[in-house]
């Protein structure tokens, strides 16, 4: 079977001048190109989400240092508060009558109680 008598036939028409062919466009089901609008969306949701992300991010961060210095804020009132009822108990302890009563009988006086008057 050298040769066939059949007639041999083109499917695909040569253009005018017989060398060359055009070139035939593959298309694969699965790999459609994005069309312009698409490649805009994608950009645009590319550059939205990065914002978001950036945003939750430094949200974040400014809330976490927020809470750090109300932390710091309620340790100083503490002490302070710790502060004023120290001082309070440091009063009732030098207005105690026990000890007025003694600091007067280490001078020699005497100490009348009605006449003892507290300041608040």
């Amino acid at each position: 079977m050298a040769d066939s008598s059949a007639r041999k036939i083109e499917y695909e028409p040569s253009s005018r001048n017989g060398s060359q062919r055009r070139q035939r466009i593959i298309l694969d089901p699965r790999k459609v190109p994005y069309s312009g609008i698409e490649k805009a969306l994608m950009i645009i949701g590319s550059v939205i989400t990065l914002g978001m992300m950036i945003f939750l991010v430094s949200s974040s961060i400014s809330a976490t240092s927020a809470q750090h210095e109300l932390t710091r804020t309620q340790q100083t009132v503490a002490k302070e508060q710790n502060k004023i009822t120290d001082l309070r108990q440091e009063i009732g302890e030098l207005t105690s009558t026990s000890r007025l009563n003694k600091i007067a009988r280490e001078k020699g006086l005497t100490l009348i109680n009605k006449n003892i008057r507290t300041v608040r």
